[in-house]
């Protein structure tokens, strides 16, 4: 898709998925391995208290929409892109940028099958 769905890698421990070393999301029923997580661009809540922060790269306005393109250590992708609505106010001088995730928007795969668990 366009753009296209970012890819972390992860590891879910304790029903939980971690990127890096921060639990972003309940994975109740998901065995402990590592895995890839997918999101969608729209899976990302831009969230001042959210778990996953991400190194703001800058902001792009697109009419209802804004674009957050950041990146983040444990992305696979050159740099993430969270499409959220335009009614947020995002500081384009901040130097991170924190989400809370959508949860019908987080596909995660085992790392070594590539087979979706989630």
């Amino acid at each position: 898709g366009t753009p296209p769905i970012n890819v972390f890698r992860g590891n879910v421990q304790g029903g939980k998925l971690y990127i890096g070393n921060t639990a972003v999301l309940d994975v109740s029923g998901v065995a402990e391995q590592p895995v890839w997580a997918a999101i969608r661009p729209e899976g990302f809540v831009l969230d001042e208290n959210g778990a996953l922060a991400c190194d703001l790269n800058r902001v792009e306005v697109m009419g209802r929409d804004i674009s957050v393109v950041c990146s983040h250590a444990d992305c696979e992708n050159a740099s993430i892109r969270a499409i959220i609505s335009s009614e947020n106010a995002v500081d384009d001088e901040a130097e991170t940028v924190r989400f809370s995730l959508k949860r019908d928007k987080v596909f995660l795969f085992a790392r070594d099958s590539e087979m979706r668990l989630y």
